[in-house]
């Protein structure tokens, strides 16, 4: 029911067109993306053109399961796994398990946000470190992603969406790096990819594909 709502919704409310569909991987990977409203998970699953089963969400435990209206309304309708805003070891390993364990039963394609948080104006803030983490934990490829126009249509703060349209840019894979023991070495690895995630989402941005443009047409010129 969630899932037909959904594409009703993307389809005549808020008209959804999608690019990049082709960079998805056949087998589980991480999807990350700039978050700029409640609607960005339901705008990612439907721009996939995958079934609504195949996701889970990396979401805030005291957001997604304590909150009252959030934890009625929405977490039933998405396999949301829950994460500590501050996560302590203990928990952090029972997170990891979870989603391992998803991507390898499943098959499946877990959300991730890596700014940890809804941007209050729409920009893309600075992204966490644990994204990087989770990018070499589970070892999965990590596809970049971007949504334009869900910060128009129900930004942070609002809770009725307005129509208007929305764009989703998917971004070529990135594989994970080869497995390392050393604790320096898997740092540098979380870092990099890390870097690597922003720079990615960074050039799906409408701000990126102008500027490009700007460039080509100067070089033509």
């Amino acid at each position: 029911m969630f899932e037909g709502f959904c594409r009703t919704f993307f389809s005549c409310y808020c008209p959804l067109a999608v690019e990049g569909r082709h960079h998805l991987p056949g087998g589980p990977f991480l999807l990350c993306s700039n978050h700029t409203s409640h609607i960005d998970s339901a705008a990612l699953m439907t721009a996939s053109g995958r079934r609504f089963r195949t996701f889970a969400l990396l979401g805030a435990s005291d957001y997604f399961f304590h909150a009252g209206s959030v934890r009625w309304l929405v977490s039933p309708f998405m396999n949301v796994i829950p994460i500590e805003r501050r996560p302590r070891p203990k928990s952090l390993a029972a997170c990891l398990a979870m989603c391992r364990r998803f991507l390898r039963q499943t098959g499946g394609i877990l959300i991730l946000y890596p700014e940890g948080t809804r941007s209050p104006d729409g920009e893309m803030q600075a992204l966490k470190t644990g994204a990087g983490l989770f990018a070499v934990e589970l070892g999965v490829p990590l596809v970049p992603a971007f949504i334009e126009g869900a910060h128009r249509v129900l930004p942070k703060g609002s809770s009725v969406p307005q129509p208007g349209r929305l764009t989703v840019r998917f971004g070529e894979a990135l594989t994970p790096a080869p497995p390392s023991c050393t604790e320096v070495s898997l740092r540098n690895r979380r870092r990099s990819a890390v870097e690597r995630l922003a720079q990615s989402i960074q050039l799906l941005s409408p701000a990126y594909r102008v500027q490009d443009l700007v460039a080509r047409a100067q070089e033509k010129g």
